[in-house]
């Protein structure tokens, strides 16, 4: 017993540094939707700074940790947020993680090259990047040496534990606090269930973002400050694991539930501690200790069946780039040599490196370089074309290399039989990879690719049978004597022999993807991509596509990994971990991941740029000569950062400097042009224009023509039918409580309302009626500010409100209750209620509707149709706004419930509100409507008085049915 007490208090405090980490994951994913991969790049940092404070000028312990924990923290958040996150929150779910990844990636190198050269420019006496990564268990907020105990007399404890367990129980309490008995917390929680309603009702979801990244970056800088003495060393690899150690209770708390993931990290902590404590020799776990790693992949085979168990996609199965529209080709214009151009100049460039002006050492890196090609290119099959993120890359290299040299050294097997064998093994593990794939998407399977990732790394590749021990393989270069009697015997072990069989390898791989691309599975791959259902009620088989799409993408990483061990002519199970595989996809990113040129680009650049920058180049034959930066932190930074500020682009900077010389050719053309007449009804556009914005614009314009000259006929007919009259007035707008005037809006270029004039009075109730997807609720969306407008304005009391936010217009009085109902549905009815009242006004709630006060505690979601509009309108009736707005709310309502808020409105219209009623049926709305207006593809058709409607007329020609 005592033994169990010593693994489980032990396990504790490294589960609690973990639940510090988790419980900022959670918070961050749900207040604002992106999983920030980076927040153990975040704890590293915050651990090196509260180093260099402490030990290397000699702060005391206090001012030290406050400056790390309370300012750098905050601070560093706030900056994220600005740069990084808040541009980030309309990315992709792909684009997410790639930014993310790209700051994990960045933030570390940045810190240990900044404190680098700090210390060079400024002859600073502090520690070095190089001795901190030296340094043994170094001292955290506790006394030094610490104190130590002996509790229940003989399990040891000592001070730094202790300050681990205090700060993690202080933060759990405080996020509880903040969570359940706060404005703020009761703000976040909302933004995260419905955040457009969130923002209907006051909540500043830029607000509560702002403070969910501040906090979580406190929580990391707290875990690396209070941790390193417990996770011994300084080291970006241990706290990326601890990160992902984290992830897995953030998982096992549903990525929503920051109490479950606290808890769950606690836990991990204590199961990992007693499967290692219990994994000695005469243990009932004795058999682990003869797996190798088994210790260490407990939490990682938690988050893997966590993942599979419990999580639940918040994204499109089909992939994490579903919703990401391939762009458009911005060299579309220019003829085909032009196109090929700098690709062909690039080429020649390289040729003559190899052939003429490269030494032995950079031919060696050329080679490197485009067998690293090749596994960047796998990239683009997995991601770029099936729109899928996937961590393992790096896993399938290795696969391939330490199959490869056990084929060659073990087996004595010649170079292709070898290497067919190791490409072989690597598609099986691709398959295993994407078994996940095939019912998780987004973040989910991205997690799970990660832990596959690390269980490799863990178990698979701890194997000595496959690694060789330490030591590992040692690899010998391919020869070819098949054409001996030609008198032609190559041999790779030269290096411009083994680069120019390269380059040939990588216009292969090139023209393998392009006419995969172009293939019908191909077009397969695309639809999967856009909606698996769509795709399976095709005819397309999702199983099939997904597992194949995985297996191309491993076999091509599996060739480039046996030519990369060919390079590297030894291999071990660490040449290329996991982490090194983050680097590649945030290179892969910075020069586009759906284009198989972008990847060659980036792989050759990738290992060259690296060895230039850390050891500089000479080109005697130019006079050229640099020394270097003497640091390999550096393109860390510059491809991270890089894939950061591109994640919204997957085309990378190559397609944006395409994109930018095209509007600059643009510009110049329409300084030169006469304007250009829109082409008549009917005449398609040629290619050219369709890729100018005048172009495009013409295209808007006759298709508006046409939606225009189609509801000018139909007004005609319904007027000379008698069914509507015209009003002979123009639209008044003075005393307007709301004014909505030539109002256009729609979503990017497709335009739903076309100069809509409305105007709602206080004290009367306009129903706006209009058939589906006549752009009534467009015309909500765009009131409440959720959607903006391209043209026209919107006025509250004569204040111009168009470009006012809409938690703002929410403020100042207009308020929207949403077709879907006005409630938060995880939120209890009297949480919901709490977002807008007082404690009186939450009392007349109660009074007016008794069963909301039976179900105060009660989640809102769990309440009837028609006691979820009460919710709504309750809130309503008690603090009565200016204008209210209400969107189909008598939508599958009971004819009860429907009378009971029909006598609500009319109590709301006495109280001077001024209120629209939009709806699709008119037979209930018309009882109570002062006035009427009809909307009909996004033009306001008519509006008038009520008195001036044949109602049955009226319903048949817009409804289809009569009334009764």
């Amino acid at each position: 017993m005592e033994q169990f007490f010593t693994f489980v208090l032990s396990g504790a405090v490294s589960g609690a540094i973990y639940s510090l980490i988790a419980s900022g994951l959670v918070l961050s994913y749900t207040s604002t939707g992106i999983f920030n991969f980076s927040y153990g790049a975040v704890a590293y940092t915050s651990a090196f700074l509260y180093y260099e404070l402490h030990t290397g000028l000699h702060w005391p312990i206090v001012p030290a940790a406050i400056l790390v924990v309370l300012v750098f923290a905050p601070l560093f958040g706030l900056l994220l947020n600005v740069a990084v996150f808040r541009p980030l929150a309309r990315a992709t779910v792909s684009g997410q993680i790639m930014a993310t990844i790209g700051l994990l990636v960045a933030i570390p190198a940045l810190t240990r090259w900044i404190t680098d050269e700090l210390v060079k420019i400024f002859n600073w006496v502090i520690p070095t990047s190089d001795t901190i990564a030296q340094v043994v268990d170094p001292p955290g907020i506790g006394p030094v040496p610490r104190t130590e105990w002996h509790l229940f007399g003989t399990v040891p404890f000592d001070s730094d534990k202790l300050i681990v367990l205090i700060a993690a129980a202080i933060c759990a309490v405080l996020l509880w606090v903040l969570m359940r008995l706060t404005p703020l917390g009761l703000q976040m929680r909302a933004v995260v269930d419905r955040a457009p309603l969130a923002r209907t009702r006051g909540v500043d979801d830029a607000m509560t973002s702002r403070y969910a990244w501040i906090i979580g970056m406190v929580l990391a800088a707290l875990a690396g400050v209070v941790g390193q003495p417990i996770i011994h060393l300084i080291d970006q690899g241990l706290w990326l694991n601890a990160t992902f150690i984290a992830a897995a209770a953030a998982v096992l708390g549903g990525l929503r539930s920051i109490p479950l993931a606290f808890i769950g990290g606690l836990l991990l902590g204590i199961l990992t501690n007693l499967v290692a404590g219990y994994a000695a020799p005469g243990e009932f776990l004795s058999f682990a200790k003869d797996i190798h790693g088994f210790n260490a992949s407990v939490p990682t085979l938690i988050l893997l069946v966590g993942l599979v168990l419990l999580a639940v996609s918040r994204t499109r199965r089909g992939g994490t780039t579903a919703d990401d529209t391939p762009p458009p080709d911005y060299l579309a214009a220019l003829p085909l040599w032009r196109r090929a151009l700098p690709w062909t100049l690039l080429t020649l460039f390289l040729v003559g490196q190899i052939f003429v002006w490269a030494s032995p050492f950079w031919l060696g890196n050329i080679a490197g370089g485009l067998a690293l090609a090749i596994v960047f290119m796998s990239f683009v099959v997995v991601t770029g074309m099936g729109g899928m993120v996937t961590l393992a890359q790096a896993t399938f290299v290795t696969m391939a290399g330490l199959t490869f040299g056990m084929m060659l050294n073990t087996y004595g097997w010649a170079f292709f039989p070898a290497a067919l064998v190791a490409i072989a093994a690597t598609v099986v593990l691709g398959v295993i990879v994407a078994l996940p794939g095939l019912r998780l998407g987004g973040i989910p399977f991205a997690l799970a690719t990660v832990a596959l990732a690390l269980l490799g790394d863990q178990l698979l590749f701890q194997i000595d049978d496959l690694r060789n021990g330490q030591s590992g393989w040692t690899i010998t270069r391919m020869k070819i004597d098949w054409f001996d009697s030609l008198g032609l015997h190559v041999d790779l072990a030269d290096n411009r022999a083994f680069a120019v069989f390269m380059l040939l390898l990588v216009f292969a791989t090139m023209f393998l993807i392009a006419n995969l691309k172009r293939s019908s599975w191909g077009r397969s791959i695309a639809a999967v991509r856009s909606s698996d259902i769509a795709a399976s009620t095709s005819g397309v088989s999702i199983v099939r596509t997904k597992l194949g799409l995985f297996a191309v993408s491993a076999a091509i990483a599996g060739v480039g990994g046996v030519f990369y061990a060919s390079y590297q002519q030894a291999y071990t199970n660490v040449t290329t971990p996991t982490t090194i595989g983050l680097v590649w996809l945030a290179t892969v990113v910075l020069f586009g991941i759906r284009r198989p040129a972008a990847a060659a680009l980036a792989g050759v650049t990738s290992l060259i740029t690296a060895q230039i920058l850390q050891f500089g180049f000479t080109w005697s034959w130019i006079g050229l000569h640099w020394k270097g930066l003497g640091t390999a932190d550096f393109p860390p930074i510059l491809f991270g950062l890089g894939a950061v500020q591109l994640a919204r682009n997957p085309d990378g900077f190559l397609a944006v400097m395409a994109e930018q010389r095209l509007a600059r050719k643009l510009k110049r053309e329409a300084r030169r042009a006469a304007p250009v007449e829109a082409p008549a009804p009917g005449v398609p556009l040629a290619p050219a224009a369709l890729g100018s914005d005048d172009g495009v614009d013409a295209v808007i314009r006759e298709e508006e023509a046409a939606i225009a000259a189609e509801t000018e006929r139909h007004e005609r007919e319904l007027l000379a039918a008698g069914v509507l009259r015209s009003s002979g007035e123009s639209v008044d707008f003075a005393g307007a409580a709301l004014a909505v005037r030539g109002l256009h809006a729609g979503y990017g270029e497709v335009e739903v309302l076309h100069g809509v004039d409305l105007v709602v009075r206080s004290g009367e109730i306009t129903a706006l009626l209009g058939a589906n997807g006549s752009g009534k609720s467009t015309l909500c969306s765009t009131i409440s500010g959720l959607v903006a407008a391209s043209k026209g304005s919107i006025e509250l009391d004569g204040r111009d409100i168009t470009s006012v936010s809409a938690h703002h217009r929410a403020r100042q009085g207009v308020l929207v209750a949403p077709e879907s109902r006005g409630i938060f549905p995880g939120l209890s009815v009297e949480e919901n209620l709490v977002l807008r009242l007082n404690p009186k006004e939450r009392s007349e709630v109660y009074e007016r509707f008794p069963i909301l006060g039976e179900r105060r505690k009660l989640a809102a979601g769990s309440l009837s149709g028609g006691e979820q509009q009460m919710l709504t309108l309750g809130a309503v009736l008690a603090r009565p706004p200016a204008v209210l707005v209400a969107d189909e709310p008598t939508l599958g309502l009971a004819p009860l419930v429907v009378a009971e808020l029909m006598h609500v409105f009319e109590e709301l219209r006495a109280r001077d509100v001024a209120i629209l009623l939009v709806e699709e049926k008119a037979r209930d709305v018309l009882e109570v409507a002062d006035r009427v207006a009809f909307l009909e593809l996004g033009h306001l058709v008519w509006s008038g008085p009520r008195a001036e409607i044949d109602d049955e007329r009226l319903v048949a020609t817009y409804l289809g049915s009569g009334t009764s």
